[in-house]
């Protein structure tokens, strides 16, 4: 039998962004640094985090990632995202658990277009010669802190991000409801490199995943210079309904 997300969606509809639209014009993002690294976390308490329509992946994983864009429409920011890999009907996908920006033009504008989770926290990116580093800084604690140590030159083609879904609230024939929507960048990679994962910190509750998101055994580190975007949604799912019944296409 297939195992679904058990989040109680409604009450965590009740955090999530509204959004003011399904449909928002794109932006190139370029120049991007990003360091990703994957952990398996505690299977059990991660499916809390999950929304029914979705299945935990098998092992239940998660990815933390810290990244860098010089150049936006709103000015340079930092972005940090907690997510748990899920499957969507057949497809991989990343489920966001929670997300902090350093740039107040980025939290409105990408919490109101993509649903991006967003609340403001110092967020640091320092490329070493001898590691990587990412950290998450907020009413002077750590939140985050994780390095991809020793990095290796690998082709970009050896690296792969899922995308992102995110639960967001939706007015639709005057009726607020909670959504699911994809967010799935496209890169272009200059550079990529893979290293040791070490997690420092995590502060699960400070990413909205209270005791739940338990991080064990590490599996990757990556930290690629590219050019991405965020893009005009295509798909958006009902979060209560598993993904092959409750998806639908937003772009013809």
């Amino acid at each position: 039998m297939p195992v679904f997300g058990k989040q109680d969606v409604q009450a965590a509809a009740a955090r999530a962004p509204l959004m003011s639209g399904l449909d928002t014009d794109p932006w190139e993002l370029k120049g991007a640094e990003i360091l990703q690294l994957s952990f398996e976390v505690v299977e059990e308490p991660a499916e809390w985090l999950a929304a029914p329509a979705l299945h935990p992946s098998i092992p239940p994983y998660a990815t933390l990632s810290v990244a860098r864009f010089p150049d936006s429409p709103v000015g340079p920011y930092a972005l940090a995202q907690v997510r748990l890999v899920v499957r969507a009907g057949i497809r991989p996908r990343a489920y966001m658990i929670g997300a902090y920006t350093d740039s107040e033009q980025a939290v409105a504008a990408l919490r109101m277009r993509w649903g991006f989770p967003l609340e403001l926290a110092t967020v640091s990116l320092q490329a070493r010669h001898d590691r990587v580093i990412g950290r998450v800084e907020r009413d002077g604690r750590t939140i985050l802190d994780m390095e991809a140590e020793n990095p290796e030159h690998i082709s970009g083609s050896d690296v792969t991000y899922i995308d992102s879904l995110h639960l967001v609230r939706v007015n639709e024939g005057g009726e607020e409801k909670p959504l699911i929507v994809q967010v799935d960048p496209e890169y272009i990679f200059h550079a990529a490199q893979r290293g040791i994962p070490h997690l420092k910190t995590l502060d699960a509750a400070a990413w909205g995943a209270g005791d739940r998101l338990r991080c064990t055994n590490p599996m990757t580190a990556t930290f690629t210079r590219c050019d991405t975007d965020l893009p005009r949604l295509r798909f958006a799912l009902d979060p209560s309904l598993p993904a092959l019944q409750g998806s639908r296409k937003l772009l013809a």
